[in-house]
Order: C-alpha cells, then structure tokens, then sequence
C-alpha cells in the first residue's frame, strides 16, 4: 500500500501543470537529515498531518501546519519542507507554499519513509518513541516500529 500511496503522489506532482498546480521539489531522506543535523536555519520542517498523528510522534525540529501559518511573517525566508505520512497531502501544502510565494520542497516519502531509514521520531514531549500513526489502516509502519491507525 506505501508503494501505491508513493506512485499517486508521484502522479499528482506530474499532472500538476496540466490543473494549474505547481510542481514541486522533493527532498530525499539523506538530504532531510542533513539539514536537520546541521541545524540549517534556511529550512523549516512543517508536519502537515493531523494533531492526532502529530500527539503520537513526530520527526524532531518538525512545527505544525499552524504554527507555521501564525509565524509566516518570521519563517518567510526560510524553504519549507513539507512532511506527512506518505506526501500527499505534504505535496498539496507545499504547493500552496509555492502559489503564495514560499519556497518548498516535499519529503515525498514522510514520516513512514523516516521511520524505513532508521530516522528517530520523539513524541510531543520530545522523548523518542518508536510508535507512529500511519493515517490509516492500510498503511502499516516498518517491523521495529508500533503502527498507531
């Protein structure tokens, strides 16, 4: 199911001319660490999934959608980096970015695909967890981490 979640992003940003959308970078995992553990001040990681998934865990350093909304004025120069589950809805948040003149970029493959790396999560507290919520029940998180649906 990751793999059919991956291929319909990969074809919303495809089609995304063709409906007036934006297309949109991605980022690789390798590359997403990197700016997390130089502390990259030119990036933001916006989690764009549900407070509910978020109260589970989250990639560390990672703001919601709306703090990233009441503190736009202050991280407008700064690319964001959108992440969700799989990057769907990462992708339409990044396009949104983009359409209002926001630099973006996608983490195509979210928090799952963090998790298939070996990435840490921390839970809202910022302990490291191994649980995550996978949006849905189809979707299942990898074998050394708890799938919350």
């Amino acid at each position: 199911m990751v793999w059919l979640s991956k291929q319909f992003v990969r074809w919303l940003n495809w089609i995304a001319p063709f409906v007036r959308r934006s297309r949109v970078k991605n980022i690789s995992t390798e590359e997403l660490r990197s700016v997390l553990e130089r502390a990259d001040e030119s990036f933001i990681l916006v989690d764009v999934r549900s407070q509910t998934e978020r109260d589970v865990s989250r990639i560390p350093g990672a703001i919601s959608m709306d703090d990233f909304w009441s503190q736009r004025d202050d991280l407008k120069n700064r690319t964001v980096i959108a992440s969700c589950t799989v990057g769907g809805r990462s992708l339409l948040f990044a396009q949104r970015c983009l359409k209002d003149g926001i630099q973006a970029r996608n983490y195509r493959p979210g928090i799952l695909g963090w998790c298939e790396a070996g990435g840490v999560l921390v839970d809202p507290n910022g302990n490291p967890t191994r649980r995550v919520h996978t949006h849905n029940k189809l979707l299942r998180a990898p074998d050394n981490y708890e799938s919350v649906p």
